[in-house]
Order: structure tokens, then sequence, then C-alpha cells
């Protein structure tokens, strides 16, 4: 995993490697500039006019080494300078020192012209930023934005704050990528920061590991070596009532289909016996769409009126609805389980609708919400910082595991911590794809995985299996069905890379 640190814990681990190294903080400013560059030039192969925009604190010291660097390699740079250098940091100054051309901006008439198709490259502020842009500085940082050009951001965009958020009338800049030193900013996983992200690299600058691994951090991005080792495996003679039993509850008049997917997911994952129950209506179909499933059916005809009791691990909600019925059947369940469950759309719906239920989850039980779904647990919030810690105390509260699903979906334990999820793409938001993720994270918790392990691997996995079918479809957009059928790619791949 990558830890997500603040900048203060940034600060601390630059500190510590200068003292520990017996290096000058100038040298791992320029150890910092060559992995930025050395980046760069992996990306952007043609040689477009770059300009270059530095403040004249530790980022400003870090544009000018990218651009001497940059220079070296024969790119033609123009730099840049906004604010008092004799103020400026001592690093800024001796990298000043080396810097063989460059322009003053102290107005908006200084303001340069750029070229269509050049590249930006802002260097301002870094993550040190505690208060909004103003002045000059936010008068520049719009200027660049609305040019035509390629914009790139060094560490973190200028006015994009680490450890806090942006009010909607602070202005920031809008990178197309951002190159960030050593870790990610916890931003960078935020909706409402893309546009002051745009894609984002990490780029190792040689921080100190020991240091590093002993920080204390809330906040990480699973990498495929944090679960290699939790698949589960077969012996010779496995038998399929050795490898888990799965009973999802699914289903109502015209959405059997849930059920269906969420099956065909559990059975890709590897869970041994599969049981559905579902309202008459679902029947015929599951038993033709499905034919290795086994089907219970309930006393209603179009929506489940009652829960089976079975020796088996429980996913429930995908197509479930919410009729008065169901919510009276499911309550009347939740109050003789004893094991972690699988919770995921209409059952989470009808923990919103009757909170009283809430209490009577299973410890570590699983939560697989959207975020309409989750805005209907806690409530509304203002700022993705706040939705963040709203899932973490809901998820200490409750003692339960929870994955907000986005772009980089976070998975929460009971204990508070979170781990980004980075596998997945755009074309997964499709109707089903929900369904598959709670079939998935059903079978593995079945096969013996702790809850939070069963659902952080499941929502690795439901990632990359959508992110190979993006890669093979014939069209731009997929079907829930092709992430299921890509499932075994995404499971291979993650095995073999630990072999």
């Amino acid at each position: 995993m990558i830890k997500v640190l603040s900048s203060s814990q940034i600060r601390k681990a630059d500190a510590y490697t200068i003292a520990s190294e017996r290096i000058d903080s100038i040298e791992l400013m320029e150890r910092a500039s060559k992995a930025f560059v050395d980046e760069f030039l992996n990306r952007r192969s043609e040689k477009s006019p770059v300009s270059i925009f530095c403040g004249t604190g530790n980022n400003g010291g870090d544009g000018l080494a990218i651009a001497r660097l940059l220079k070296q390699k024969r790119w033609v740079v123009s730099v840049y300078i906004v604010g008092s250098i004799e103020k400026g940091s001592e690093d800024f100054k001796k990298n000043l020192i080396r810097t063989d051309s460059y322009r003053l901006i102290a107005s908006e008439s200084d303001f340069p012209m750029i070229d269509v198709g050049s590249i930006v490259i802002d260097a301002l502020l870094g993550s040190g930023l505690t208060r909004p842009l103003a002045g000059l500085h936010a008068e520049l940082v719009e200027y660049l934005n609305e040019r035509e050009v390629y914009r790139l951001a060094v560490d973190i965009a200028s006015g994009l704050f680490s450890d806090k958020p942006m009010d909607k009338e602070d202005v920031a800049f809008k990178p197309h990528l951002t190159i960030s030193f050593q870790v990610p900013k916890l931003p960078f996983f935020f909706p409402q920061s893309y546009l002051f992200v745009g894609d984002w690299s990490v780029v190792d600058i040689g921080l100190n590991e020991d240091f590093l691994r002993n920080l204390k951090s809330k906040y990480a991005l699973t990498q495929a070596d944090d679960l290699q080792s939790l698949f589960p495996t077969r012996e010779r003679f496995t038998h399929k009532n050795e490898v888990g039993s799965l009973m999802i509850v699914a289903g109502s008049e015209g959405k059997i289909g849930a059920a269906v997917l969420a099956s065909k997911a559990a059975f890709k994952a590897g869970v041994g016996l599969v049981n559905v129950h579902v309202p008459l209506c679902g029947r015929d179909v599951l038993q033709v769409a499905i034919p290795e499933a086994m089907v219970s059916v309930d006393l209603g005809e179009k929506r489940i009126q009652q829960f089976p009791s079975a020796k088996a691990i429980y996913a429930i909600g995908p197509g479930l609805g919410t009729a008065s019925e169901t919510l009276n059947a499911f309550g009347a369940f939740l109050e003789r389980q004893t094991k972690p469950l699988v919770l995921d759309a209409d059952a989470i719906n009808m923990l919103s609708m009757d909170r009283s239920l809430l209490s009577k989850l299973p410890a570590e039980s699983v939560l697989t919400p959207h975020p309409g779904e989750f805005k209907r647990l806690v409530g509304a919030w203002s700022n993705d910082f706040e939705k963040l810690q709203k899932l973490v105390n809901f998820c200490k509260e409750y003692q339960v595991n929870v994955v907000l699903k986005g772009a980089y979906s976070a998975v929460c334990n009971s204990g508070g911590a979170i781990y980004f999820n980075p596998t997945g793409n755009p074309s997964m938001a499709t109707a089903g794809s929900g369904d598959v993720l709670t079939g998935l994270v059903g079978a593995l918790l079945a096969q013996g995985l702790a809850p939070f392990d069963a659902l952080r691997l499941g929502v690795y996995l439901h990632g990359a299996a959508g992110d190979h079918a993006f890669q093979v479809a014939v069209g731009p957009f997929i079907q829930a069905s092709d992430i299921i059928a890509c499932l075994p790619n995404a499971i291979h791949k993650l095995i073999s890379e630990s072999l």
C-alpha cells in the first residue's frame, strides 16, 4: 500500500531524510526535480515550448530546477517568477543562481503570451498552502487556466489544499496532469477536486523508507501486492462444500436480473454453492439464466416477504425493493443474525428507512452503498472531506465495513482506516455493476476471508475486471455482464503476479 500523508508529515519526512542521509535540502530538491523531469519525459516526447511559473518558496525552487534540467535536454523553456525574490526560501535562491534567464511578473501587464499547444508547468505554491489564492497569484492562475495549452502541476496544483476543502469561489490551477512527490495527496481521490488534479502520478524522490513506514495515517492507496495472498486457494482434493456457501436474497418484480448478476459473479469468484432466494416471479428466470444456482422461492409473488434460514453467508439487497412487507421481513431476519452480512442497494435503503435496524447489524458486516445510498444513511455533506469523515464515523459507530463507491472507491474498516481503490474506470457506471460487486464480495466472505479483506479484495477485483472489460470492449461502454465475464482474467492476473 501507499500511505496518504498530510503536508506536515511530508515535511517531517523531508527533514528526517536530510538529517539521516546528511545531505543538504537543495540536494533533495534536485532529486525531486529530476524525478519530475523523468516522469514528464516518459509522457511527453514532442518538444513543445515550455513555460514554467514559479513562486519564491520551495515549490518555486523545484520549478527552477525543472527548468534547468529540461534546458539541458534541449527543451525550449521560459521561466516566470511571481513574488519577492528577496523573501524567497534559501533553496529557491540557490536554484535562482543556477538559472540562466527568467522574467518577473509584478502585475497583470507582465503576463506572457503563450502559444496554443505549448506546455505550462505550475510551480507557484506547494502542498503547504494554508489560505486561498488572492491578488496576483489568483489572477495569473485564472489566466493560465484559460490558455489552450497542456498544463502540469508540480506536486500539487496551486490553490488546492492538501488537508482541507476549498470553498466554491476559491481559485486553483487546473492541470491535465499532476506529478506528485513520493505520496499522493488526499484531494487526489475526491470528485470535487478532479478539475484541480487531472490525471496524476507519483514519483519516488527517495524519502527515508523506514521513517515513512512508521508514520501513522488513516488513509492509504491499495496496491496489488497487498491483496495477492488473500485470494482463496484450493487443495487437490477440495470439495464444493469446503469452499463456501452463499445465500443471495435479491430481486423483485422487474428486477430479477439483479439476482442473476449477483449469482453469476459469486460463482466466478469461486464460491462452492450459491443459493438464491427470490419471489415467485423470479423462479423460472433464475432456473434458466443460471442453472448452477439452487433457487428457493418466497411466499410473495412479486416481492420478498420472508427471509430464509440457512447455514450460509448472506448477501442481501440487489433489486429487492423496499415494500413494507420486505422491510418487516428484513427486520425480523436481523434479529436472529450473528454472522457478518453483505448488504447492498435496497438492504441499505431499508436501514435508512428504519434506523433502529442499524443497531441490529452483526458486527463486521459489509455495506456497499453508492453515494446516494450513503447520503440516505448519514445525511448530506458540504464537501468531500466531510463525506469521508462521515464514513469513518459511521463505520466506527456501528462496527461495520463500508465501501463508498466512486472513481477511487473508499474502503473503510470498523476502526475507521480508509483504503482507496486504484482499479476501475468510468465505463463501469452502468446498471448492475453494483450487483456484481455484491455477489463477488459475498463469495469471498463465504470462502473464509475476514469481512474487511473480502471487501477490499472484492472491490479491487471488481475494478480490475472492469478495466479488462473496457480494454477488450467493441465500443466505448460495457455492461455489468462484461465485468462478470472478465473476473477470471482479473483473478488470474492478481494471482500470477504474485508467483
